[in-house]
């Protein structure tokens, strides 16, 4: 399994950085514990079809920390971080994103993961974020129900829905990202958003309702940020996938269940 990783830009004071490295800990002994890659860090700017290059890193030491305010990213802006070996040649741009490589060593299942921190104030949270190369390659759908924040009214909530599609575009299209009160049947939000970015939306005002996500035009990941004004506080979590409700035949059970609930949602 290979998987991209990213980071990206929220705004409000919320800076992130991405933290991983080259060395391997679910391996055999017998194996050296370090990988050999670089990464090439890539951004499809809003509009464009095209993938432009911001940066190209090896590494120096065992752990890699990249910083989202180095790179000047707009609000709502994403980066792609590609692992590839290292003598990939990482072009300026691409219509279509290279794959990235897995970090597995051996027979050993390894997730390659890298830390992405959130500071708001002196306030520090974690995510162990990776988006799978499989997933950037479907267009899919979008269903998540159990949003884990805060219901205290003195603390802001927000969503950060992470999509990344890394096949060819024709044309950069606007989609819907919408939030539902499954209790009254109510549609309450509906964002528009593009292939390629973070979208953030305040879910602050809906934190005591029963809220769905769901987008019928592309798969993403959700991120949930808590935090306070007084910068005491910061929490960072991830709902889990429909496809987590069921314990045999995962991806069956998720695609009846988001087929019935997305054509019954408006």
């Amino acid at each position: 399994m290979s998987d991209y990783l990213f980071f990206a830009n929220i705004g409000d004071s919320i800076s992130n950085y991405l933290e991983f490295s080259n060395f391997v800990q679910n391996r055999s002994e017998r194996i050296s514990s370090k990988i050999d890659f670089k990464i090439g860090i890539y951004i499809q700017r809003s509009g464009s079809t095209l993938w432009e290059k911001l940066d190209e890193i090896e590494f120096l030491t065992p752990n890699l920390v990249l910083d989202a305010s180095k790179y000047s990213l707009k609000i709502g802006e994403l980066a792609v971080v590609i692992p590839v070996e290292k003598n990939y040649k990482l072009l300026q741009s691409y219509k279509e994103l290279p794959k990235p490589i897995t970090r597995r060593l051996d027979h050993s299942v390894v997730n390659d993961r890298g830390a992405l921190n959130f500071t708001v104030g002196s306030c520090f949270s974690s995510y162990q974020s990776e988006f799978p190369y499989a997933m950037s390659k479907l267009k899919g759908t979008f269903l998540a129900f159990d949003q884990l924040i805060s219901k205290n009214v003195k603390h802001i909530n927000k969503m950060v829905f992470i999509n990344i599609f890394s096949g060819p575009l024709t044309k950069k299209e606007k989609f819907l990202l919408k939030i539902y009160d499954r209790n009254k049947k109510e549609e309450l939000v509906k964002l528009n958003y593009e292939h390629n970015s973070a979208s953030i939306i305040d879910i602050g005002p809906l934190c005591d309702k029963d809220l769905i996500f769901y987008s019928k035009d592309t798969l993403g990941i959700p991120i949930f940020l808590t935090y306070d004004k007084s910068n005491t506080f910061l929490s960072v979590e991830h709902t889990h996938p429909p496809s987590e409700f069921f314990f045999v035949n995962k991806f069956l059970g998720q695609s009846i269940l988001k087929s019935n609930w997305l054509k019954v949602l408006p």
